[in-house]
């Protein structure tokens, strides 16, 4: 099927993790050099609307997959489907064989910067044209987290209340919160409905996944580049110069005009940045 917001792209159904269905959406060139996007906590494919609508598509194979949880994919009632880091990489790595995806650059936006670090931790990065950091975290659910978060803690706390008002209140504060101005009303809808699709409970579970990857992230020999909003609210600028420093060779980026999501804020610049990073990982 093809959905508008998506442009020309494709929805198909694959098997993660444990049997978990995935649902992937494919656009873009065909045959260009393959760009992987994961997305945040409590958001869905859909996020990347405007890379999938834009100039990228001209020229890249643009995939994208509703994690576990999420969207339109399959969500498991045991808080253990979420928090485990290798049934997120192994999630991952299963799109990339059932689409025979060539050393793609993975794209991990905030909680998908986790999953980034979990699939470099079980899978290695050999496979990888590179790594791309977008409002992340290299951890969460321990003690040290606390010093890279920003103001949305307790809502994002609520948005896992088993109480319907609270949870949905939350989300939508949560949102609002993601970027430095309002998005287009009509933009700003698709997100208010995608994020109400991951239910109290899988949000409650993913806040429970205890994960460090400042250990591995100096080990791993890939390109890499980090961006980060300079108005980030939810996960500090101070966050993606962390990871910056921990990966060899990193390249960091910082842009002024974004909050917690550059590439619906500023996505000519996200897009064109994303674009030389690939080609230069990726030519030809």
């Amino acid at each position: 099927m093809t959905t508008e917001w998506m442009g020309s792209a494709t929805t198909r159904f694959i098997e993660g993790a444990g049997g978990v269905g995935l649902a992937v959406v494919e656009g873009g060139r065909a045959d260009g050099p393959p760009i992987l996007f994961i997305h945040g906590f409590s958001q869905a494919a859909l996020c990347w609307t405007r890379q999938f609508t834009g100039v990228l598509a001209q020229h890249f194979r643009l995939v994208a997959f509703d994690l576990r949880g999420h969207g339109h994919s399959q969500k498991p009632e045991a808080a253990e489907a979420y928090r485990s880091g290798d049934l997120w990489a192994d999630d991952v790595a299963a799109v990339i064989a059932a689409l025979q995806l060539h050393r793609p650059v993975l794209v991990g936006w905030s909680f998908g910067g986790r999953v980034l670090g979990a699939v470099a931790r079980r899978h290695g990065v050999a496979g990888f044209g590179g790594l791309v950091f977008v409002g992340a975290i290299s951890k969460g659910g321990v003690p040290d987290a606390a010093r890279f978060r920003g103001t949305t803690g307790p809502i994002q706390a609520a948005m896992a209340s088993t109480e319907m008002a609270v949870a949905a209140e939350a989300t939508l504060r949560f949102i609002r919160a993601c970027t430095a101005a309002p998005l287009p009303a009509d933009l700003q809808r698709l997100m208010d409905l995608t994020n109400g699709m991951a239910p109290p409970a899988v949000r409650g579970a993913m806040m429970g996944w205890q994960v460090d990857h400042d250990d591995l992230l100096p080990t791993l020999k890939v390109p890499a580049l980090v961006i980060h909003g300079a108005q980030d609210q939810v996960l500090l600028p101070f966050a993606g110069r962390h990871i910056a420093s921990l990966l060899p060779g990193a390249d960091f980026l910082l842009y002024e005009a974004s909050g917690h999501a550059p590439f619906l804020e500023e996505p000519a610049r996200f897009d064109a940045d994303l674009a030389a990073f690939t080609r230069r990982v990726q030519p030809g």
